[in-house]
C-alpha cells in the first residue's frame, strides 16, 4: 500500500468513526438500536466509500494540512464529550457509542500529519535548491509552541477522565490511547529540530519540512538570527541562529532568500555578533 493509499484509508476511517456512532445513538433514541454487526459493517462500507472518493482528489494532502481541515478533524470527534457528559449514564450502551465516536479522535489527528509528510516528499523531489546551509537548532516560538502543547494536552486529559469516568473501568484503557495517540500526534506535528536549511524554487527546506513561499511574508536579520515572518497570528516567527554560519554561507543564504521574499527590516547588512 503506498503513502497515498494509506492516506485515503486513514480518512475513510475517520470519517466511518465519527459518524457511524452518532447513527448508533440517533436510532438508540428512538428505540430502534442496530445489532454490533450491522455497526460493525456500516462503519466498514463507509469508510471504503470515503476512502475510494478521496482518490479522486488530487490535491488531498494539500488540503488536509490547512488549519481548518485539521481542526475540523480533530475537533468534530470531541463534540461526544458533552454528549456523553450530559445525556449519557456511566457504563451504558450510549456511553460506550460515545466512545468509539471520541476515538476518531486517532485517526483525525494522523491525517494533517500525513497529508504533511506526502506533500513535503512530493515538493522535496520537485524541488531545485538554490542555497543550503546548516544552522544550529530551530528556534521557533517558544510560548506559541507551549500554549499549543497545552491547549491539546488538555483537550487529551478531559477526554481520559471523561471516558474514564462515565464508561466503566474498560473506558480507561480506551480514553487513555485516544488521549495519547491524539496528543503524540499534534507533538510531532508541531516539534521541529531541523538543522539544515535549503532555498528552493517551491519554498524553504528544513531538514525535510518544506513551507510554501506563500505562507511566508518575509523574513528579518537580528544581532544573533535570522527571523522568518508568518502571515498568520497562529503562526509563530522562526528563526535560524546566525553564529553557525560564516560570511559566505549566510551571503549566500540571504541572496536566495532575496530571490523568493521581501526583507522586513530594510536593509541589506546586519553585522555579525
Amino acid at each position: 500500500m503506498d503513502e497515498r493509499r494509506g492516506l485515503d484509508a486513514l480518512l475513510g476511517a475517520s470519517v466511518a468513526t465519527a459518524l457511524v456512532p452518532a447513527m448508533a445513538l440517533y436510532q438508540l433514541r428512538a428505540g430502534t438500536p442496530a445489532a454490533p454487526a450491522v455497526l460493525v459493517a456500516s462503519g466498514g462500507v463507509l469508510a471504503v466509500v470515503v476512502a475510494l472518493l478521496a482518490r479522486t482528489v488530487e490535491d488531498l494532502a494539500d488540503r488536509l494540512v490547512s488549519l481548518p481541515v485539521a481542526a475540523l478533524a480533530v475537533g468534530a470527534p470531541l463534540a461526544y464529550l458533552p454528549y456523553m457528559v450530559f445525556a449519557t449514564e456511566p457504563e451504558t450502551t450510549a456511553a460506550l457509542y460515545c466512545v468509539v465516536g471520541l476515538l476518531a479522535v486517532v485517526p483525525g489527528a494522523g491525517l494533517p500529519v500525513g497529508g504533511a509528510v506526502i506533500r513535503n516528499r512530493r515538493l522535496r523531489a520537485d524541488a531545485t535548491e538554490r542555497a543550503v546551509v546548516t544552522v544550529g537548532d530551530e528556534d521557533e516560538s517558544t510560548d506559541s509552541r507551549v500554549v499549543a502543547i497545552t491547549a491539546v494536552a488538555g483537550v487529551a486529559l478531559v477526554v481520559t477522565v471523561a471516558v474514564s469516568a462515565l464508561a466503566g473501568d474498560e473506558g480507561l484503557g480506551i480514553g487513555v490511547t485516544t488521549a495519547v495517540g491524539g496528543l503524540s500526534s499534534w507533538v510531532f506535528l508541531l516539534a521541529d529540530d531541523s538543522t539544515e536549511v535549503a532555498v528552493t524554487d517551491h519554498g524553504l527546506r528544513v531538514d525535510r519540512s518544506v513551507t510554501d513561499w506563500s505562507d511566508i511574508e518575509g523574513y528579518r536579520v537580528a544581532d544573533d538570527e535570522i527571523e522568518l515572518v508568518r502571515p498568520e497570528w497562529y503562526q509563530p516567527t522562526r528563526g535560524f541562529d546566525r553564529s553557525g554560519l560564516d560570511e559566505d554561507e549566510e551571503a549566500a543564504l540571504l541572496d536566495a532568500l532575496d530571490g523568493y521574499l521581501p526583507r522586513l527590516d530594510g536593509e541589506r547588512a546586519v553585522a555579525r555578533p
